[in-house]
């Protein structure tokens, strides 16, 4: 008997996604198909139930699980794939995937698995235990950008992230991005020769423990720093797979990702904000960065990214002499301002200079007015995200 759950097949395997679509079509007759590259457009649109997820040949596709979960909380992904592997199995399953099948030899028992994810789905049995299984994969990835140089965007990030560490229980992952010069391993006083290019003899199976081989520990806020090469050779030999694994699997791994990206707008900067929760856009409030902001979001719209519900402004340097309020940003732009940091670059430079951090203890006292700026905005940030898991 047909049933009126809507299910959604992915691959990239053309011919076995028909297949697949002559088999359940009888009990499924609302039924897509989508390759990869199109779930993250197309997914909330369809709002699927059952998700077949077919692995890919990259062996990529477990990743997409927790993305899947993330926008459609209450389906069931039932995952098919050619490898039997013990450890691949383990993340599937820990991902929070339904059930997992092994092609070629277990294509017959599909259609008992869909069964049981029809009554799971009708008694609403599986829900609470599901969501125990999303929880831990539910990391936040959130992009840092500015379209003019010179806004202080990687200090925002650096301090943030180790905000989040010190304050709270969460797991964070700094990324820099800033092939060529980084920067923020200098803000935090580390020392790094591993960087996100070493982890490509590993990219087609990349796991925590590759991450953590590349990372630094910063000591006090325990935060882990995936540091830049440093270098313009090694940053040419960096690509957008690099940086989509990297995200996607860190998602499974840490409650949060921030990343520091460069002004200038490159595949890999694209790849990131596609890939973004959240993007903090940094900047002073002043002309330049307002003309500069609006050009960034014409340049949004012609490459298809949406920052609708993601694009958060962070207005950096505020102060009685600054040349616009955040009233008058606000009038101009239909983002929320979820921080205003005020100026305090004397106090914030005499910390770098010195070689300390901005931040170095849960409880410290004495914060620079920007530390405590950014510690309200910390604050926010968990309470915001505490309430959406609520």
């Amino acid at each position: 008997m047909p049933v009126q759950h809507k299910l959604l097949i992915v691959s990239e395997d053309k011919n076995q996604a028909e297949d697949l679509r002559s088999k359940v079509a009888t009990k499924f007759p609302k039924n897509h198909c989508l390759e990869s590259s199109e779930v993250r457009k197309e997914i909330v649109r369809l709002k699927p139930d059952i998700v077949v997820l077919h692995e890919q040949k990259s062996g990529n596709s477990v990743q997409l699980i927790p993305y899947i979960s993330r926008e459609v909380p209450d389906a069931l992904i039932v995952y098919l794939t050619e490898r039997r592997d013990p450890l691949r199995t383990r993340d599937v399953n820990r991902a929070g995937a339904f059930d997992i099948l092994f092609l070629p030899e277990e294509i017959q028992a599909l259609e008992d698995v869909l069964g049981r994810a029809v009554r799971a789905l009708e008694s609403q049995s599986v829900k609470d235990e599901a969501a125990a299984s999303f929880s831990w994969a539910q990391g936040k990835v959130m992009a840092f950008y500015s379209g003019k140089g010179g806004q202080g965007r990687s200090l925002v990030t650096s301090t943030l992230a180790q905000t989040i560490g010190l304050d709270s229980n969460s797991s964070v992952l700094l990324v820099d991005l800033n092939l060529q010069y980084g920067g923020i391993e200098t803000i935090l006083q580390l020392t790094s020769d591993r960087h996100i290019y070493d982890l490509d003899p590993v990219l087609q199976e990349l796991n925590d423990n590759h991450i953590r081989s590349v990372t630094v520990v910063e000591p006090k806020s325990q935060i882990e720093v995936l540091a830049s090469p440093g270098s313009a050779e090694i940053a040419e030999q960096v690509t957008e797979e690099h940086v989509e694994r990297l995200l996607r699997t860190a998602r499974l791994y840490y409650d949060y990702i921030l990343v520091d990206l460069p002004s200038e707008m490159t595949p890999i900067n694209y790849t990131v904000l596609e890939e973004a929760d959240q993007i903090g856009y940094v900047m002073i409030p002043d002309m330049l960065s307002m003309t500069a902001l609006n050009s960034v979001l014409d340049l949004f719209s012609k490459l298809g990214i949406d920052p609708a519900n993601r694009l958060n402004l962070i207005l950096n340097r505020m102060s009685r002499e600054t040349e616009l309020t955040q009233k008058d940003v606000s009038k101009h732009f239909p983002y929320p301002v979820i921080a205003s940091l005020r100026d305090d670059n004397k106090r914030t430079q005499q910390i770098l200079n010195q070689g300390k951090l901005i931040r170095s203890s849960r409880s410290e006292r004495g914060l620079s007015l920007f530390a405590r700026d950014v510690q309200k905005l910390a604050r926010w940030l968990l309470t915001m995200d505490s309430m959406k898991s609520a």
